[in-house]
């Protein structure tokens, strides 16, 4: 399992206080983060030419294609046949509480074919 590790910004919404929000607002246009049940948990990234992404760019792109190139619709259902709630954005939004901004190092594991396989063969847990 293959992991990265990203820099980040965090900050509290108001409403929210006891959860963190990770907007990983630096990802260049190759990068993704994939927030599983809002908490973020895997990284996606293309390679320059966006057909490959360790083992699974071909087929992403395959899909993206089909589906008229919307990734978020795609990392949901995939989400959804691995019965997972998966998503590139987080759904925590709202006003920042005031001082609650703090700088973090994420890790998360790098989505591959391999992980996806593993995900398939371990039983989920429903949140």
């Amino acid at each position: 399992m293959d992991k990265i590790a990203l820099n980040t910004e965090s900050y509290l919404i108001s409403g929210k206080e006891n959860k963190r929000f990770y907007p990983f607002l630096e990802l260049e246009f190759n990068e993704n983060v994939i927030y599983e049940n809002d908490t973020p948990k895997y990284y996606l990234i293309f390679s320059d030419n966006l057909k490959s992404a360790h083992g699974i760019g071909d087929w992403i792109m395959a899909d993206l294609k089909k589906n008229g190139h919307n990734l978020r619709e795609l990392i949901i259902e995939l989400g959804n046949g691995l019965n997972l709630k998966w998503d590139i954005f987080s759904s925590k939004t709202g006003m920042e509480v005031e001082n609650s901004y703090q700088t973090e190092q994420i890790e998360l594991e790098i989505l591959t074919d391999k992980t996806i396989e593993r995900i398939k063969t371990t039983p989920q847990q429903r949140v």
